[in-house]
């Protein structure tokens, strides 16, 4: 009677040749070693060293020599050491796998800025995963389920995957290689039952695992034909892309011609930052300029919508200037274009036409939609008040007559105008995106009609506001807007406008603005503010508010951009509630490490809104805010504004009406949607909307600074050699570096009382700025004062 075989510890018993425990596995692993050390001999032989893939796909080759040299091994002789060998090895080589097929797949080996840090992400992520695995496996459990689960979930993914992209591979290039990954993700599929339904080994020798090994031998030789095949369409198609599209000859000999009056000054070096460019007009802003006119023709043609550049330096003072990108929804520019940004800033001549023919080639000629490089490239721009403005102006034209664009000059006007105009022009003919008309015009009668709408119903605040212009655009721009609002008496707003003075341009931010009293913590130049005298301030460019009062003991008290956050959080919840959407709605607040320990206290605590912390920036605070259905962000300078998202927009126009109170609400929400611009912190919008929430509530000023009391603190500039010493992590309110100067920080702060310090260089200059807050204003000098010695004695 024949007995059944039957496993041993879960492995099957094998016939031995030569000292072999499972001689066909080995042979069978051999060959795939073969298909490999082959496969990459294939590669260093037909794709160039210059291919940005050819390191990958040679690294390949590499971790299968390794997986299948200790496959054989361990086939050889089962012992502990080779058995975890072999299995280290195979999930390496398993796990490379899909590390590869997504940076082929989405072509992470681009050089674009932004790609090289998703590529870095994935790289640091695959090997913290490989890691783990092999923690799991080491030091918890040696579980084979656990590995073949895991090795199967990885392969899985990578199959999909590669699937996927032989079937849009194929539709594109009708070519039968094309979908070769398809293919032999079939065959590999089929041939890894054999692995799922094992059965004893035939002769002794041949069982379901060594049949595995064979069955991927020829699609291993097969898979490096297919890179071979996919690198040279890719080359191929490079060098077509390579010969039409350098820049015609008018073309660059109108940019060579046209940029020599804006050299490069000599041993200036320019960064495209949160701001954009910011820096003294007369050192090198006009080649700056120049250069930013290329790079918006070029995101223009590349969005294939219209790009909006402004000339201004907002807060600074007015023999500075600046100049920034606005993209197609009025939000700043993609952070991945700051590089490119930066780069032309920095060329001249002959380089300079030769960047700018890199960009264009990897950013606007594409061989799957060749037309494109046909487009127009469509931009506005417009310039603030300062005596700089013009001769900029010039600079910005220059570039874009070389480039033959079809451009707009809106003249002076706000920063917020500006934004407000590109997400406009982009949105005309989309009536589901469609935020207004594109003029100053639209502009003024968005905002007024809105503000009529919230009004109404609503007794206005006693008293007029008075608003400080800081002598900058946002002057003449709100006496226009002041025509198309109501009166107080006609259940409207009174506004006395001061500060506006736009013909003395060397006045503008000096000693009043925004900017002047946030840091300075005490009324503008100006005007008399009477006791309990409702006041706010603007920056130069209007895009930044703060509001402010003297009490009956003619103290001096500011209402910055925290309160103005909170103030927005506590009027939208309570019409979330009362529209019977605070369950359906996400309300959230956005801040930086600027904002007061207090404010966020009073948000989490009392109003029970979460509070997102993000990095200095508007780009970063509008990102974050992005991901609530209402997002709030107000930095604490001012800047800000109230996002609604898509999905908000229709809650609120769809909700089912059950009552007159929840109809107000709901009417109110959606003027609000209105009122604030969307498009970024726009300082006339946030006025109107501050007016608003304090007439609904009947809040004096005093009211609204009760409901909380702000912790002191101070805010220190400090300059240094080098900025770039002083890097940060957690939303930049701890440093990495210098090593060391955290725990000094961490040990000053722990000796007072609701202590809280943290140091972050300016995106802008060599300074470095110390914010600091404690129980008492003594405690915070004094804390202020101890962190600034240690900037000073880690920054010499």
């Amino acid at each position: 009677m024949i007995q059944p075989v039957v496993q041993f510890h879960g492995k099957w018993p094998f016939y031995r040749f030569l000292g072999m425990q499972e001689p066909f596995s080995v042979l069978f692993s051999f060959l795939n070693l073969l298909a490999h050390r082959n496969g990459l001999e294939r590669v260093r032989q037909s794709i160039p060293s210059t291919y940005s893939l050819r390191p990958f796909y040679l690294a390949l080759g590499y971790f299968g020599l390794a997986s299948w040299l200790f496959s054989m091994i361990f086939h050889t002789r089962d012992f502990s050491i080779t058995e975890k060998l072999d299995y280290f090895a195979a999930g390496a080589s398993v796990l490379y796998g899909l590390y590869l097929s997504v940076v082929r797949i989405f072509r992470l080996d681009r050089p674009a800025p932004a790609i090289q840090s998703i590529l870095r992400a994935w790289t640091v992520l695959c090997v913290l995963l490989y890691a783990a695995h092999v923690t799991y496996l080491t030091a918890w459990s040696w579980d084979y389920t656990y590995n073949m689960a895991a090795n199967v979930a990885v392969g899985t993914v990578q199959n999909l995957l590669w699937s996927w992209y032989s079937v849009k591979r194929y539709r594109k290039l009708h070519k039968l290689w094309a979908a070769w990954p398809g293919m032999i993700v079939a065959w590999i599929t089929l041939a890894m039952s054999l692995e799922l339904f094992d059965f004893p080994p035939l002769g002794g020798m041949i069982d379901a695992h060594s049949l595995w090994h064979l069955a991927t031998a020829a699609p291993t030789a097969w898979w490096y034909s297919f890179l071979i095949k996919d690198a040279g369409e890719d080359l191929g198609s490079q060098r077509l892309k390579a010969m039409p599209f350098s820049l015609p000859e008018d073309v660059r000999s109108a940019i060579l011609r046209s940029v020599e009056p804006y050299p490069v000054p000599t041993g200036k070096k320019f960064s495209y930052g949160t701001a954009g460019f910011r820096m003294k007009a007369d050192a090198g802003l006009d080649h700056v300029v120049y250069t930013v006119g290329l790079v918006a023709a070029a995101r223009s043609i590349n969005r294939n919508k219209t790009i909006g550049v402004m000339i201004t330096a907002s807060h600074n003072p007015p023999e500075d200037n600046g100049v920034k990108i606005v993209d197609p929804l009025g939000d700043m520019l993609q952070q991945s274009w700051e590089g490119y940004a930066t780069t032309l800033a920095n060329a001249d001549g002959q380089d300079l036409v030769t960047q700018y023919e890199g960009l264009a080639n990897e950013e606007i000629f594409d061989d799957q939609d060749p037309a494109q490089g046909n487009r127009k490239a469509k931009v506005i721009f417009g310039r603030d008040t300062r005596a700089s403005g013009p001769a900029l102006v010039k600079a910005l034209k220059a570039a874009l007559d070389a480039l033959q664009v079809e451009y707009t000059d809106f003249g002076i006007i706000t920063t917020p105008q500006l934004h407000y105009l590109v997400r406009c022009i982009n949105t005309q003919e989309n009536p589901t995106k469609y935020f207004g008309e594109p003029s100053e015009t639209g502009y003024f009668e968005k905002l007024a009609n809105a503000f009529k709408r919230i009004m109404k119903d609503r007794r206005p605040v006693q008293g007029h506001v008075v608003v400080d212009c800081a002598n900058g655009v946002g002057g003449p721009k709100l006496r226009e807007l002041l025509k198309y609002l109501p009166t107080a008496q006609e259940g409207g707003i009174d506004i006395k406008v001061v500060n506006d003075d736009t013909l003395n341009p060397d006045i503008l931010n000096r000693d009043c603005g925004a900017d002047f009293v946030k840091t300075k913590q005490r009324a503008p130049r100006g005007f008399q503010a009477q006791p309990l005298e409702r006041c706010c301030s603007l920056d130069g460019d209007a895009d930044r508010l703060v509001y402010y009062y003297t009490d009956a003991s003619n103290n001096f008290n500011l209402l910055d951009g925290d309160r103005i956050a909170t103030l927005a959080a506590t009027f939208l919840a309570d019409l979330l509630q009362e529209a019977n959407l605070s369950d359906k709605l996400k309300l959230g607040i956005v801040q930086t490490a600027y904002a007061n320990g207090a404010s966020t206290n009073m948000v989490e605590q009392v109003l029970k809104v979460p509070v997102t912390c993000t990095a200095t920036g508007v780009k970063h605070l509008h990102h974050a805010a992005l991901r609530y259905d209402i997002g709030i962000y107000f930095e604490a300078n001012g800047h800000g504004t109230v996002l609604f998202s898509d999905r908000a927009i229709e809650t609120i126009k769809k909700a089912k009406l059950t009552s007159p109170r929840q109809k107000h609400a709901l009417d109110s929400l959606g003027a609000t949607v209105d009122l604030v611009n969307q498009a970024v912190g726009d300082a006339i919008s946030d006025m109107l909307f501050v007016e608003v929430v304090l007439a609904s509530k009947q809040w004096t000023v005093e009211n609204w600074r009760s409901t909380y009391e702000d912790l002191p603190n101070r805010l220190v500039r400090v300059e240094v050699p080098d900025r770039s010493v002083f890097t940060t992590t957690d939303a930049e309110r701890r440093l990495v570096t210098p090593k060391g100067m955290q725990d000094k920080i961490d040990a000053a702060v722990a000796i007072y009382q609701n202590g809280r310090s943290f140091v972050r260089a300016s995106g802008t200059e060599d300074a470095v700025r110390v914010y600091a807050e404690a129980q008492t204003k003594t405690e915070c000098e004094r804390l202020a004062a101890e962190v600034e010695k240690l900037v000073k004695d880690f920054g010499a």
